[in-house]
């Protein structure tokens, strides 16, 4: 899932997520409609609710989003695209998930591990001629949707989909399979379930990342879980890049299975190389965005709290909505 960004509006109910906010408690039936003020409606296109999510798609203009509804009536934005502009990735978040080829310019493999309503790798599929891509959701009400009005195709050989915990997906695939980019997008509301943040769950990623391989995270910088999966993710993967979002309160981090760190002149070398097929995204102004210092306290790395035969009670537990009671941040 993609739910990324968090911020709390003054009064009313939030639509959180990837840079924008909307404010709305009220629940509709499909098909109903809601004034914007402006002259444009909001059509819900289709809703679903599964164990996992209250998911719902809505519509305005040319803009489509998903939705989850938390039991408040807060709505977090999960994907959106735009319809007059399909070939272009709408949400500042998604446009600084590039990084990972700024690194990693040539994937012929990609695992996007939470599909949402596939914005990125629907965007990968149709600007990389000959990537072999799949992507994994714990929940098929928001996999239904996503296929219903985002395109995510249903039978495409070259983009398949699957339905499973992210981690049990990885402990589960043949023990030779490996991907040269593996996008870490497995979100529950605004949090990512404990299970996908800890160093054993690194550990797995690793091991399934081909020579030269890149994991590419999206982070909240702001959150006081920040530094735990910075010190995580420092402790697990031999290298990593840090690359700050337009708007700055989002950090996506690029851990790499090579120890030999690129300098900047070989990122810049890559962005230029990139920059063709991303034609709506300016790669160079992203590489320039590229870090180094560190931005968080040293705290206690993130461990499973559960035995290594408990992995499956454990995603069981930890994948319910963490819209609303969560026990961390």
């Amino acid at each position: 899932m993609q739910r990324r960004g968090f911020l709390q509006q003054l009064g009313g109910a939030v639509v959180t997520g990837l840079g924008g906010a909307l404010a709305t408690r009220t629940g509709r039936a499909a098909g109903s409609h809601m004034s914007s003020g402006t002259g444009d409606e909001e059509r819900i296109l289709g809703e679903g609710r599964s164990r996992y999510n209250h998911v719902r798609v809505v519509e305005r203009g040319s803009v489509r989003t998903m939705l989850f509804i938390g039991d408040d009536g807060t709505q977090y934005i999960e994907t959106r695209i735009d319809a007059a502009h399909r070939r272009s990735l709408d949400l500042d978040v998604f446009r600084t998930m590039l990084a990972g080829f700024v690194v990693h310019p040539e994937p012929r493999r990609i695992l996007v591990l939470g599909l949402g309503g596939g914005a990125l790798p629907g965007y990968f599929h149709e600007r990389l001629p000959g990537l072999q891509l799949e992507a994994v959701d714990i929940d098929p009400e928001v996999v239904r949707l996503a296929q219903a009005f985002f395109g995510v195709p249903k039978d495409d050989p070259s983009y398949r989909v699957h339905v499973a915990d992210a981690r049990l997906f990885l402990q589960r695939a043949p023990a030779d399979q490996r991907w040269d980019m593996i996008v870490l997008d497995a979100f529950r509301g605004v949090q990512v379930p404990l299970h996908l943040k800890t160093a054993e769950f690194h550990g797995e990623v690793l091991k399934r990342l081909a020579d030269g391989g890149v994991a590419v995270a999206n982070l909240h910088n702001a959150t006081r879980m920040y530094p735990h999966d910075r010190e995580t993710i420092a402790a697990v993967y031999p290298s990593c890049y840090g690359f700050l979002s337009e708007a700055g309160n989002q950090t996506t981090l690029v851990a790499g299975a090579a120890p030999a760190r690129l300098g900047v002149y070989a990122l810049r070398a890559n962005a230029r190389r990139v920059q063709p097929r991303f034609d709506d995204v300016d790669v160079m102004g992203l590489c320039a965005r590229y870090y180094v210092r560190r931005d968080w306290e040293r705290v206690a790395v993130l461990r499973d709290d559960f035995a290594a035969d408990g992995l499956a009670a454990a995603a069981e537990r930890n994948n319910g909505s963490c819209l609303r009671g969560c026990t961390y941040r």
